[in-house]
């Protein structure tokens, strides 16, 4: 029984992880040198692919052995993180935003459901806006490669890879059908603090700085209108909270039909991934729990949800007078 699982899961896994552009059995046929009759046998599971076929495979597309397996062996608990050994950080950078628009269309279908706690704008919110993402990357990029103390906001120029992902990601943010986001009090401020602090520096100038100011508002703006009216589409429901205590970090329960994830966001875009069913299971009894200390804001507690995001703008307008006032 257990075998037969696992022959099913592997093929599975091999043909939703093959490119929609590539035809699945040739590519099979090329890459692993066998016959047309020996694939479909493989596929349906009549026969084994062989350890070092699968080995094979999991380096040319890039998925982990202990993935499938541990889908098998509830008691092991695998851990995902796209992880790229290579000295460019805007590589990397790319390749882990790949990740998470391909897991936004693995997982993501009509019956979904997405719990999101935050201390930080996550990237799903970012990429409505284009000087706030390429903000994203510029943090980044000044962050991880050895010149950055000379690196400025204006000498960023974005992957045309990264922008085709940033509308991918737009279009699948459609997909989520209920969410629910739990925000820390600061989710906004710790965005504007980092605008603010490169700004003191001189590396942003002053329409570079104008510009992010009114993504700034505008982003607030979107989330209050989520507040206000339950949607940010039509078709995908929202119920926002305000935790009253402080959030440490930022994770995401996601379920599709039978299918659950957890992710964990080592920083706002580096995800570590979790697909065990209990553990799944004990991070969301975690985030149902937080909302017992959080207040509803969506289409409820007007006087709240007016003076949460009147706070937030007047952070905006703080540093848009005076970029140099402490908070």
């Amino acid at each position: 029984m257990f075998m037969d699982n696992l022959r099913n899961a592997i093929a599975t896994k091999l043909l939703s992880i093959i490119p929609t552009h590539v035809k699945p059995i040739e590519y099979l046929m090329e890459i692993l040198n066998i016959s047309r009759e020996s694939v479909y046998r493989r596929l349906r599971g009549e026969i084994s692919f062989t350890f070092e076929e699968i080995v094979m495979l999991s380096v040319d597309l890039g998925f982990s052995i202990d993935e499938i397996i541990t889908k098998e062996i509830h008691s092991r608990v695998y851990f995902d993180m796209d992880f790229t050994n290579s000295l460019n950080p805007s590589d990397f950078f790319v390749s882990t935003f790949r990740h998470c628009c391909y897991d936004f269309d693995i997982t993501m279908g009509r019956d979904t459901e997405s719990i999101m706690i935050l201390n930080h704008v996550p990237p799903r919110f970012n990429v409505f806006f284009n000087h706030l993402f390429k903000f994203s990357y510029y943090r980044w990029m000044h962050r991880n490669q050895e010149t950055s103390l000379k690196y400025f906001y204006s000498d960023v120029v974005l992957p045309a890879e990264l922008t085709a992902l940033q509308n991918k990601m737009i279009e699948n943010s459609k997909k989520i059908r209920n969410n629910t986001l739990i925000l820390d009090s600061n989710v906004f401020l710790n965005l504007i603090r980092e605008v603010q602090y490169y700004y003191k520096r001189k590396l942003i100038k002053e329409n570079e700085f104008a510009a992010l100011i009114d993504d700034l508002q505008g982003l607030v703006s979107m989330v209050e209108g989520i507040a206000q009216s339950g949607y940010l589409f039509p078709e995908t429901k929202f119920s926002l909270y305000l935790s009253s205590l402080n959030v440490e970090s930022c994770s995401e329960y996601i379920k599709c039909n039978d299918e659950i994830k957890s992710q964990f966001y080592i920083s706002s875009v580096e995800p570590v991934s979790v697909i065990n069913p209990a553990l799944c299971a004990i991070h969301k009894r975690w985030l149902d729990s937080m909302r017992k200390y959080s207040t509803l804001i969506t289409q409820s507690n007007e006087l709240l949800q007016v003076r949460y995001f009147n706070k937030q703008r007047k952070y905006i307008d703080d540093i848009l007078e005076n970029p140099f006032y402490s908070f």
